[in-house]
């Protein structure tokens, strides 16, 4: 493994990276037909190969966005597109592959990772952890019927298509929506038009509600016809709204498709429910279900970004346990004072026996992104902070990073 090479995957080679992915994500639509290919989206993604000579035994994808952490939007890599073709398989490539981007990341100067898990085993393994959640909400379209009343907004109110020439206006109620929760991807004109206004087998409808001329609702969804009792089905893979009091208009437009559908299936925030308010609760089922994995790129660097209160001062050594790169081997001394923080990696000799703070990487993301606190990762996850002052320190810890609300709907 060691004569493998990691580089781009040749442009002129698309076709045979498509014939990967239909292996690895479509495998029951059959062998990649180049000739049968209509595909002529604007692909965002940087396409990367581990290879033995000119023959590729792993392959991935690298998307460059702004990920909103700990309300300011920072540069993140998104990592999609992951196979290994089945000879190859069971070989360590792609943990190879996995380390390789890490490298590039730090090299770019970009400290946060985040995924969507083909399983989460997989990538817990190697430092990703979950992240965000969100609430899977099926319910007959009439159940919706409460939110009919007050929800129209007006003579002056609409709700209409949106096309690529929307895309202004949808960013500013995307930017709304990012105030209230983070691990939201600002979105540019290109992700605007190729991964919202279309999808990967079907694309979308996407309406949006105007008023007065300002959007204030859109949703994204598609129709399936479904063996499992459900019909057909309405499903809204993404909506967002500029103010929490407006959801109901989404609920109404779902239940306006009362004659076309027997379920309507919608992704929501975990703080959205409509249990409560339907008049059937049991007609309707709500799951919590996790989503996408985030991982810290270069941990001190990622401190070093952090914005905590001006009044918080504290110092502690922390060591980072980190399965797939070496740059966390060393010890870290942090010190946070007037509103900063400084991260810098210490002396060889200092040991992670000797550190104040013991985290697995993957325990130290969710505890930078605020999807978990402190108390929780100490009793359930790889957290440990000792010393006679352990309760003051994790105090501290818990201030330099306050729990967070995280939602992260967009697909890559």
């Amino acid at each position: 493994m060691d004569d493998l090479d990691y580089r781009p995957f040749p442009d002129e080679r698309g076709e045979e990276f498509r014939a990967f992915m239909r292996y690895a994500f479509s495998p029951e639509e059959g062998p990649y037909d180049p000739e049968a290919d209509d595909d002529d989206r604007e692909h965002l993604a940087e396409y990367r190969g581990l290879f033995d000579g000119d023959d590729p035994v792993a392959v991935c994808g690298h998307h460059e966005f702004a990920l909103r952490i700990r309300d300011c939007d920072r540069d993140a890599a998104g990592l999609s597109a992951v196979a290994s073709p089945p000879e190859h398989r069971r070989q360590g490539h792609i943990e190879r592959l996995l380390g390789e981007s890490l490298v590039e990341y730090r090299d770019d100067g970009v400290d946060f990772s985040v995924l969507w898990p083909f399983e989460y085993a997989f990538y817990r393994q190697y430092g990703w952890k979950t992240v965000s959640r969100y609430r899977w909400v099926k319910t007959p379209p009439e159940q919706l019927a409460f939110a009919a009343s007050g929800s129209e907004g007006g003579d002056d109110a609409r709700f209409r298509r949106l096309d690529a020439d929307d895309y202004d206006a949808a960013a500013d109620l995307l930017a709304a929506a990012a105030e209230r929760y983070d691990f939201t991807v600002a979105r540019t004109g290109a992700w605007w038009r190729e991964y919202t206004l279309r999808g990967w087998k079907t694309d979308p409808f996407v309406y949006g509600f105007e008023r007065d001329g300002d959007l204030r609702a859109l949703l994204s969804y598609t129709f399936e016809d479904r063996d499992d009792g459900d019909g057909t089905a309405m499903v809204v893979s993404d909506a967002a709204v500029a103010d929490p009091v407006e959801w109901d208009l989404i609920f109404r437009f779902c239940r306006d498709h009362d004659s076309q559908v027997e379920r309507v299936r919608l992704r929501l925030p975990v703080d959205v429910s409509v249990l409560d308010r339907v008049d059937n609760p049991r007609a309707v089922t709500e799951e919590v279900r996790t989503g996408p994995m985030f991982r810290l790129v270069d941990a001190p660097a990622a401190l070093a970004e952090l914005s905590p209160d001006p009044d918080l001062e504290t110092a502690f050594t922390l060591a980072v346990d980190d399965p797939l790169v070496g740059w966390h081997d060393r010890p870290i001394r942090v010190t946070v004072a007037g509103g900063e923080v400084d991260a810098e990696r210490v002396d060889a000799e200092r040991t992670a026996a000797d550190a104040d703070v013991t985290a697995g990487i993957g325990a130290l993301s969710q505890l930078y992104a605020g999807y978990r606190g402190v108390e929780d990762l100490r009793a359930h996850a790889a957290l440990d902070v000792g010393g006679e002052d352990a309760e003051a320190l994790a105090g501290d810890l818990a201030a330099l990073c306050p729990p967070r609300r995280t939602f992260l709907r967009e697909g890559f």
